[in-house]
């Protein structure tokens, strides 16, 4: 006896098994590893897929956030410039400003310095007005008459024209009207 023989198996027993396995692992081939298999290799795919997808959106949302960093760079750069341009235009309308200043302060001055050179010329001639009309009043006292209203005015303004021309001249009427040196003379002294 053979070995087989000791152990039970005949050859047609060994056959038959072996056939049997054979269409085992087959139909455990087709249905039931390649199903498996096949969805082993899906999910793979998948995995890998999600682990592409998960690349591409880092890669987006990297490229996102350095455009944004441009953008932020950017808008920075713009509100420095226009900071910048408020402030030259606040230095310009400051400018302007002291300018109109400095040019109303001078029209002040010299419209001050007008209207106290009118007024001083006005004081001047109020003056003038009553050094004559005190002259003309002593001069009447020297020469003992009186003199009427119009007659004092008419001198009083020819004086003060002979005074304002400059000329220097003294006027040739008395203050009688007559005409005579002592007369003149005790005006002028008094």
């Amino acid at each position: 006896m053979t070995f087989l023989e000791q152990l039970g198996i005949t050859p047609a027993l060994l056959l038959t098994q072996v056939i049997g396995f054979l269409i085992l692992l087959w139909l455990l081939n087709r249905f039931m590893f390649k199903p498996i298999f096949g969805i082993l290799d899906q999910r793979q795919a998948d995995i890998k897929a999600t682990y592409d997808q998960l690349d591409d959106d880092r890669a987006r949302m990297e490229q996102t956030r350095r455009q944004y960093e441009q953008r932020l760079a950017g808008i920075e750069a713009e509100a420095r410039e226009k900071i910048q341009d408020a402030v030259k235009e606040a230095q310009a309308l400051r400018d302007n400003l002291v300018a109109d200043a400095r040019n109303q302060a001078e029209a002040i001055v010299v419209q001050g310095r007008s209207e106290n050179e009118r007024e001083r010329q006005a004081a001047f001639l109020e003056m003038r007005r009553q050094i004559v009309s005190l002259a003309m009043t002593a001069a009447g006292k020297v020469v003992g008459e009186s003199l009427t209203d119009t007659r004092q005015t008419k001198m009083v303004d020819d004086f003060i024209g002979s005074v304002g021309s400059g000329s220097g001249q003294r006027p040739a009427q008395s203050v009688n009207g007559s005409g005579s040196a002592d007369h003149q003379k005790g005006a002028a002294a008094y």
